[in-house]
């Protein structure tokens, strides 16, 4: 039993060690204009009468602007941004991602990843219409979210 527990405790000071280690290396390239990190683009095909809003925050300090909320233009999806570490080691990666990493570096990510699938923007939303439209449950929005301060949320390539 002893071993088993030592055993577990040196696993998990590899796992917290390595993750230190590529949060530090990954600071210094933090203003890369070509890493996606681990998102994923799935091609949207279907309708395209989205919802707008009235008002929304743009961050645009990245490669595409990052709404959050409705733009108040009409705009066309071109695909979902998402996370699909959902299984195996990939979901404790995702975890130590979740709770070490930086927001501001996954935001990157999804704007990079948008900019190379010739988007001009990001939304991110939690639109009940969107989500619908998107054939997706709150599970499945949860789960893939790479953004884990909008873990209810989706992420959105658009083109204006």
């Amino acid at each position: 039993m002893k071993r088993l527990h030592l055993t577990v405790a040196i696993l998990v000071g590899f796992c917290l060690a390595g993750t230190m280690c590529t949060t530090a290396t990954a600071k210094d390239s933090d203003k890369d204009e070509t890493k996606t990190g681990n998102t994923t683009f799935l091609a949207y095909e279907g309708a395209q009468s989205w919802p707008t809003g009235k008002t929304t925050e743009a961050n645009k300090d990245y490669s595409v602007p990052v709404y959050i909320g409705l733009p108040d233009k009409s705009y066309k999806v071109l695909g979902r941004i998402s996370d699909d570490r959902t299984s195996g080691v990939d979901v404790m990666d995702r975890g130590f991602d979740e709770a070490f990493g930086k927001e501001k570096r996954r935001m990157r990510n999804c704007a990079n990843q948008a900019k190379s699938h010739g988007a001009d923007a990001v939304i991110v939303t939690d639109d009940e219409k969107v989500i619908k439209a998107l054939s997706l449950s709150s599970k499945q929005v949860h789960e893939s979210a790479p953004l884990f301060d909008h873990e209810h949320s989706v992420v959105l390539a658009i083109k204006f």
